[in-house]
């Protein structure tokens, strides 16, 4: 068997971040909470993260391995949180002596250094001789403050812009921290991330109310289109009426139904609807969705705009790619599932012969909308499906947000903010992996952590196992599959329980399932190398990929899951 470690390109940028630093007692975390609060971002402190791995205190790490261990986990978190966009990151007080990890914090981010002269500081943090759980400071006084503030002088200078805080509350240096974050242009109302697969790539649009700016998106992304057809799941068709208004009032004529094939063209919308569900990833809904393009004479100035879940984008974006030798398409999905995944990258594919997506094409699309208001009428069962995704993506590329999905609270008490965030952060590690590999030749792999389990599931249950659903219980079995070879950390599979369970996804193999005909779905998986099992394997590094697994090594991964 051979395991090679899969890399992980460089994150585009997504919104900003704002970084607070400075000595201990100038207010950075009451201060970095409030701003958050103000700003509508998540915050985290890295501290905290720090101190969770560990499983033990700041102090305790300095009292039991010392200030150079305790320096190590920090540059681990700092530039964790470097790859995070849209968030404040409270830094410790020496955080910024690294210069090389808090260059890159720093990097597409709005930096204050909070000051306030070492009396003050001595008053603020009212030593004792323990210096109130301050390591640094036990035993201290005011000499050791200034000592250590001389020896910190340049390391501030260089991180950012400070910002005096004598005299202030901290709902005064939250107000300040935020006006200084918007003046520098980092409170946007939505990201924008870029997917760079061509000349101009495309764009990927995340905002809550973003879906009503979808005509004049449409007209800035296929500049030269003059019609659209709309084709949509036809459980949602209140969210194609307004897409339909929004094209229309940019100026684009929206195809209405001249004749309804049965079963493909809902006569009270504008849209081409079609089936719910996995069903719906048939030749036959591609080809009346073909029928529906010439009834229409859509040619290569029209645009096709799919909305709705991974399905449609799926189906939809296969029409369009073969259609004319390739029509512009758009895609405004209408799950986490979508948003997070099948709605970017290119893939487009149907089903056959009992393998998931067994036929299709690459057929990237002109323009991306991602809504998260969209997700508030979901049921429950459908709206959790995107989680398994954005931990999959955290996993292979970002610590941090896996961190963060493991507490969604901190991220915001509101629902639709906190599921903007996880978008941004899962797009952006998808957008990387796809500009990096737009054809899934070589790092793009990584993203198919779980699933070469997921898709045998799925087939194995003749798709009554939902995509989402599948791809929960394929993480836990790639991470368990990854421990066995010693390549995973060992409590990965653990921590997937629990993430995915708290989400009421599963994490075993429903009873009723037959083991046989899950290997024997797995043994037609496309990412089969000469008649080897290929799987990716989380690591602590991203993810890597096993080549020659054996097959009863693969199946007893799966098998052993432990239900929560």
């Amino acid at each position: 068997m051979k395991i090679s470690p899969i890399p992980t390109p460089p994150l585009p940028p997504g919104r900003p971040r704002l970084v607070v630093t400075g000595f201990m007692g100038t207010g950075k975390t009451s201060a970095a909470r409030r701003a958050a609060q103000l700003l509508a971002m998540p915050c985290v402190s890295t501290d905290d993260v720090v101190a969770d791995r560990a499983g033990a205190t700041v102090q305790d790490i300095f009292g039991r391995d010392g200030e150079a261990a305790f320096r190590q986990l920090e540059r681990r978190a700092v530039l964790e949180a470097a790859g995070a966009s849209n968030v404040v990151i409270d830094t410790g007080g020496g955080a910024a002596l690294d210069a090389d990890a808090f260059g890159l914090l720093s990097r597409d981010a709005t930096v204050a250094v909070l000051t306030c002269g070492p009396e003050e500081i001595l008053r603020r943090l009212g030593l004792d001789a323990n210096a109130g759980g301050r390591p640094l400071l036990a035993g201290g006084d005011l000499d050791r403050i200034r000592e250590l503030l001389g020896e910190r002088d340049e390391a501030y200078a260089r991180a950012g812009t400070p910002l005096d805080t004598t005299g202030s509350s901290p709902e005064e240096v939250a107000a300040a921290l935020a006006e200084r974050h918007r003046s520098a242009g980092g409170a946007e109302a939505f990201a924008s991330i870029e997917v760079g697969v061509s000349e101009h790539g495309y764009e990927v649009v995340i905002g809550a109310g973003q879906a009503a700016s979808l005509g004049q998106r449409v007209r800035d992304a296929v500049p030269g289109a003059s019609r659209a057809v709309i084709v949509c799941d036809r459980s949602i068709t209140s969210i194609a009426r307004a897409a339909a208004d929004s094209l229309a009032a940019a100026g684009l004529h929206v195809e209405s139904p001249a004749r309804a094939p049965d079963g493909l063209i809902d006569s009270t919308t504008v849209a081409v609807s079609i089936p719910s569900g996995e069903a719906a990833k048939r030749i036959d809904t591609v080809e009346r969705l073909w029928n529906a393009f010439a009834e229409r004479r859509v040619g290569r100035t029209d645009v096709v705009v799919a909305i709705g879940g991974g399905t449609t984008t799926d189906v939809a974006g296969f029409a369009a790619a073969t259609y004319g030798r390739g029509t512009p398409l758009v895609n405004v999905p209408t799950t986490l599932l979508g948003m997070v995944d099948a709605a970017i990258g290119g893939k487009t594919g149907i089903d056959h012969g009992g393998v998931k997506n067994a036929v299709g094409a690459f057929h990237h699309p002109k323009l991306v909308i991602c809504d998260p208001e969209l997700l508030a009428t979901l049921p429950k069962a459908v709206a959790r499906e995107g989680v398994a995704e954005i931990a999959k993506a955290a996993l292979v590329a970002s610590p941090l947000t896996f961190w963060l999905l493991e507490r969604p609270d901190q991220v915001s008490d509101e629902p639709t903010r906190r599921w903007e965030w996880f978008v941004e952060q899962a797009v952006r590690i998808k957008a990387a992996f796809v500009a990096a590999d737009p054809e899934d030749a070589g790092v793009r792999h990584a993203l198919n952590l779980g699933h070469t389990y997921a898709h045998g599931i799925e087939s194995a249950s003749d798709y009554r196992v939902s995509h989402g659903d599948a791809v929960a219980i394929g993480l836990v079995a790639a991470a368990r599959l990854g421990e066995d070879l010693g390549v995973t950390d060992p409590e990965t599979a653990r921590r997937l329980e629990r993430l995915l369970g708290s989400f009421d996804l599963p994490v075993s193999v429903p009873s009723d399932l037959d083991p046989r005909r899950i290997a024997d779905a797995m043994g037609s998986d496309k990412k089969r190398r000469a008649g080897r099992g290929v799987f990716v394997v989380p690591t602590p590094d991203g993810a890597a990929l096993a080549d020659g697994v054996d097959q009863d090594q693969a199946m007893r991964a799966l098998m052993e899951v432990t239900p929560t």
